[in-house]
């Protein structure tokens, strides 16, 4: 290093100022966390011993360095699984290392340490869920932040976790993930784990000549890379199939190998006193039972030492531990709950009150637009009273201009036809000859006047015969040979009002009137139709030279009485009108 240093210094020398400023002040950084970075133990390094461990322990505890306590109680998990020692356990190690990481925020470090104690736990059934969810917490991981070479070995172990728990589908499935990551990496190790795995897959398949061939590429990888559990696993699961399918003698020398490497290492006592049970069921299938009963004493053994070792002792105080992080972990739960039930309680609160004011405000709007509504109501009902009043009005107007042109028509014909008529007879009586003849044929003519006057008061004819026989007189009386008139009437006829009898005669009254006096017309149709006593259809039509309606004033009293008496019986009116064809005037009254 120092070597490298001077190097690079003379280099320098030869460089301008200001670049050999920064390169000298990036070497300081560099030395500095190079420096800083082999300041921790090293969690893989296996050489420590428990007096460098101890130590550290002690310097990072006085200096309250939480990056070293994690890293060292990691190492000294590590190594406590290669010291062989019954006596030390790596849980506590690995729980306080894992406690460390989870304070410092160091995801990659805490999720390793996760992995290694759920890797721990493998060998041990009645721990398997908390194997199962610790590598598959620490495989999950790695696998969101994309970190295959992490990601394999938490496969592979959750795969064998699998495999014993007799979940075969999904252990094939994770192995065949492990072996595709591999295909790039090519991690040896990671071969013969794999191998290892897929013996054991293929025993519980029962496949044995297929695992026979896995735990033999296994166990070549594990003495080619010196790894003695990789070796031990292998034995054993080439002893088991080789014995499924006969061969006593290769089973016998697979389980002895095994045994051997087993019974140098305390970390692997489980898989020792597997051996044992297999060698004594081995031995009990050829009937050698003195052999059968030393390997099961040398099981019951085994099973003691490892029930009263302080590995199995702090085991089972996980189960405590578990037990206590997950009470603490319902407090937390239950605190959120608390919490999100309290927010949710100011949000319902919230859209109560939301929901009371907006049915307020829809009440308020529901009142408004009832009172808007029933004020139009009331109002358009004033409005069509006042219409109505208005038409009312117009109406008697109407009525009371065609009384006043009755009367002034009345007093006309009294004092132009028996008014002269009385003056003429008073005279010729009142003179000395004798005109006795011609008095009495003008008493005669004064009769006949003062009839035609009370007829045109109230038609007697209408009281007496209806409405057909008054409108045949009506004719009748014109003695009218040009124009001609005609009558026409069809239905059935039906019972009328007597009022409006009389108003559906003067209206055709006026409208013969108006023919007669202004259309120079040959011909005029009257018609009646009645139409299932439901309404009556009245016609007046004539030949004669029409007229434009914009000619008739307001004054014109004729057509005023006629609309007038229209709109009483609530007819409808229809005009129509041309020079070439003459006038039709068409009025449905219905009843």
């Amino acid at each position: 290093m120092k070597k490298i240093i001077k190097i690079a210094l003379s280099d320098i020398l030869e460089i301008p100022n200001c670049i050999k400023y920064t390169l000298i002040c990036l070497l300081f950084f560099i030395a500095v966390f190079a420096k800083g970075n082999n300041k921790y133990p090293d969690p893989y390094r296996k050489d420590y011993t428990k007096e460098q461990i101890h130590k550290l322990l002690k310097q990072y505890e006085q200096e309250k360095d939480t990056v070293g306590l994690a890293y060292t109680y990691l190492a000294y998990a590590k190594n406590q699984e290669e010291w062989n020692d019954p006596d030390e356990s790596p849980v506590a190690s690995y729980r306080k290392s894992m406690e460390f990481f989870r304070i410092l925020g160091d995801s990659t470090n805490f999720y390793e340490t996760v992995g290694s104690l759920g890797y721990y736990f493998m060998d041990r059934p009645i721990f398997h869920k908390y194997a199962e969810e610790y590598l598959a917490k620490s495989m999950l991981y790695y696998r969101r932040n994309k970190m295959p070479a992490y990601e394999m070995g938490h496969l592979i172990n959750l795969a064998n976790v699998y495999i014993q728990d007799f979940k075969l589908k999904p252990a094939h499935f994770l192995l065949k993930r492990a072996e595709l990551l591999n295909e790039s990496l090519k991690d040896l190790t990671t071969e013969g784990r794999i191998c290892a795995a897929r013996s054991d897959l293929s025993r519980h398949e029962l496949k044995f000549e297929e695992g026979i061939v896995y735990a033999g590429k296994s166990l070549e990888i594990g003495r080619k890379l010196k790894i003695n559990w990789l070796e031990a696993v292998s034995l054993f699961y080439m002893g088991i199939c080789q014995r499924s399918v006969g061969r006593y003698k290769e089973a016998f020398k697979s389980f002895e190998d095994c045994q051997k490497i087993t019974e140098q290492y305390i970390s692997l006592n489980q898989l020792r006193r597997a051996v044992y049970s297999q060698l004594d069921q081995s031995y009990i299938l050829i009937k050698d039972y003195q052999n059968a009963y030393k390997y099961s004493d040398l099981y019951r053994r085994a099973s003691e030492d490892i029930v009263n070792s302080k590995v199995e002792e702090d085991i089972r105080s996980v189960n405590e531990y578990q037990l206590i992080r997950k009470q603490k972990e319902e407090l937390v739960k239950i605190a959120l709950e608390k919490k999100l039930s309290d927010a949710e309680l100011d949000k319902l609160r919230f859209r109560q009150q939301l929901y009371i004011l907006s049915i307020i405000l829809a009440l308020a709007l529901a009142g408004i637009l009832a009172f808007t509504f029933f004020s139009r109501r009331k109002l358009n009902r004033m409005e069509d009273e006042k219409v109505l009043k208005n038409l009312q009005i117009e109406t008697l107007n109407a009525l009371i201009n065609g009384q006043e042109q009755e009367r002034l028509r009345i007093s006309q014909e009294l004092h132009d036809g028996l008014g002269t008529l009385l003056s003429r007879i008073k005279i010729l009586s009142g003179s000395s000859d004798s005109h006795s003849s011609q008095i009495t044929r003008m008493v005669d003519e004064a009769c006949s006047e003062v009839r035609n006057i009370s007829g045109n008061l109230q038609p007697n004819t209408l009281i007496k015969f209806g409405l057909i026989r008054a409108i045949q007189d009506l004719i009748l009386k014109q003695k009218s040979t040009s124009p001609q008139i005609i009558f026409q009437h069809f239905g059935k006829k039906f019972s009328i009002p007597e009022d409006k009898n009389l108003m559906i005669y003067r209206i055709i009254q006026e409208l013969l009137a108006n023919a007669l006096k202004h259309s120079q017309a040959e011909e005029i149709i009257i018609q009646i139709v009645y139409q299932e006593q439901s309404s009556i259809t009245l016609t007046v039509e004539d030949d004669g030279i029409g007229f434009h309606e914009n000619a008739i004033g307001t004054d014109s009293s004729g057509w005023s009485n006629i609309r007038s008496r229209v709109k009483y019986l609530n007819g409808n009116l229809t005009l129509q009108t041309d020079a070439a064809t003459g006038t039709s005037v068409t009025i449905l009254i219905p009843f």
